[in-house]
């Protein structure tokens, strides 16, 4: 359960901004517009005002038959507009890193990073998702998931770029708009699910987080 995953670091930032299509034949058709209405006004309300959000995590990567392939913590610090620090601290440490213009995914164990300008990338970001959400229509389609159990409202994102490298992006919101949960499943059937903690909104950030030097001896790779 220590075993690195086989999901790339920059696999994270690309799944977040994806989905699957699915299908709401239990819903009856009006109240799935109206849970819909209810999931993007809950978004609507997150990025309203926002300019920083930071939060602790948790993310659990589970196989196509649910094994457990890694458990890690980590710490995220979001800056609109498009920057952000991802940083997964335990059991390997691996750093991605957007100042606005270039994203950076750093491993350290490998001593290795990829650098691509942001607009490249911007199809297969969380930072789609979550930071222009004027944008979603046109990148990705939108369904509702009922949540069980629960009483937060999940937005499902599809792509609409059919070279995606994932295939589901799931957001948690609460209904006055507090990002709670990400959960994603790529190509191969890996899913990762991410649990926000210890959230703070509009808190003071470095500026310093979202710029990226990479360490002496770093072999840097620029696809």
């Amino acid at each position: 359960m220590n075993a690195r995953p086989l999901t790339c670091p920059g696999a994270l930032w690309r799944a977040l901004s994806l989905g699957l299509v699915l299908a709401l034949t239990a819903v009856p058709a009006l109240a799935a517009d109206r849970g819909m209405e209810d999931a993007r006004a809950a978004l609507d309300r997150f990025v309203d005002g926002l300019e920083s959000f930071s939060a602790e995590f948790t993310q659990t990567v589970r196989d196509d038959t649910g094994y457990v392939l890694q458990e890690s913590d980590g710490r995220m610090q979001l800056g609109l507009p498009n920057r952000l620090h991802w940083e997964v601290t335990e059991p390997f440490p691996q750093t991605i890193v957007s100042d606005g213009e270039d994203l950076w995914m750093y491993d350290p164990d490998l001593s290795q990073a990829t650098v691509r300008p942001l607009g490249d990338a911007f199809d297969a970001t969380p930072i789609a998702a979550i930071t222009q959400p004027e944008r979603l229509d046109e990148h990705f389609r939108m369904s509702l998931r009922p949540v069980p159990g629960g009483d937060a409202l999940r937005l499902v994102l599809v792509p609409r770029n059919e070279q995606a490298d994932f295939t589901s992006l799931d957001l948690d919101l609460t209904a006055d708009g507090d990002l709670t949960r990400m959960a994603f499943r790529d190509i191969f059937g890996q899913e990762t699910v991410i649990l926000f903690h210890e959230t703070e909104r509009n808190g003071e950030l470095d500026p310093g987080v979202f710029t990226f030097d990479p360490p002496a001896g770093t072999d840097i790779y620029r696809p």
